[in-house]
């Protein structure tokens, strides 16, 4: 599946996901590689169009837990074939904001159990996993305090109970796959975090693809 390292960021909105995969893809490339920065849903014509209908709040009728599951994997079969793949076969590190532990988290959360959802991503080609996913944790009350001032989109506007059952998702796929998903406490200031998330992701790439 080609060369490069493939590393997804994870957790709550409001964890500053997207500020550090920004940072990092700044620190990789200062660093000489070649780095390709996607993410989930979107990036592609695509999939930013299932994006803007899955995160409407406006969307109507409640939507269908398999129907949204559906949609979610069908913008990321169109971003890992047309962006990811190609990417990973020139030898790039790819940053992803979100990718299959998102679903497994959020619509396991739904109660569709992990089985079908990763038989769905091996029947859509997605069977290629991160090396390194780093979920960054924070508690649902501090990661609402920080996204306050802006509009919640669909998935945002959940009630606490269904975000408390994300997060423990995302703690118990740590520990169900140590070797590939890391829990880095996500609290602190973003200069700090961006520092220990650099670290975390050279130490893996020094040591070769995790297994």
């Amino acid at each position: 599946m080609g060369s490069g390292f493939f590393v997804t960021v994870e957790g709550l909105d409001g964890s500053g996901k997207s500020t550090q995969v920004s940072l990092l893809s700044e620190a990789l490339r200062a660093d000489g590689q070649l780095v390709t920065v996607v993410r989930d849903p979107g990036t592609t014509e695509l999939g930013e169009r299932v994006r803007r209908l899955l995160l409407n709040p406006g969307i109507g009728a409640p939507v269908n837990r398999w129907a949204e599951t559906c949609l979610f994997l069908a913008a990321r079969a169109q971003l890992f074939h047309q962006v990811i793949q190609p990417a990973l076969e020139l030898g790039h590190t790819v940053l992803s904001d979100r990718y299959l532990d998102s679903t497994l988290a959020y619509q396991g959360a739904r109660g569709i159990s992990w089985k079908p959802l990763l038989e769905l991503h091996r029947l859509c080609g997605l069977d290629r996993f991160p090396d390194l996913t780093l979920y960054l944790d924070i508690p649902v009350d501090r990661a609402q305090r920080r996204r306050s001032a802006t509009i919640p989109d669909r998935l945002e506007a959940e009630a606490v109970p269904y975000h408390e059952t994300v997060r423990s998702g995302y703690l118990e796929l740590a520990r169900r796959f140590p070797a590939r998903v890391t829990v880095v406490p996500a609290e602190g200031r973003a200069e700090e975090l961006a520092g220990e998330i650099r670290a975390l992701v050279w130490e893996r790439m020094a040591e070769g693809r995790a297994i």
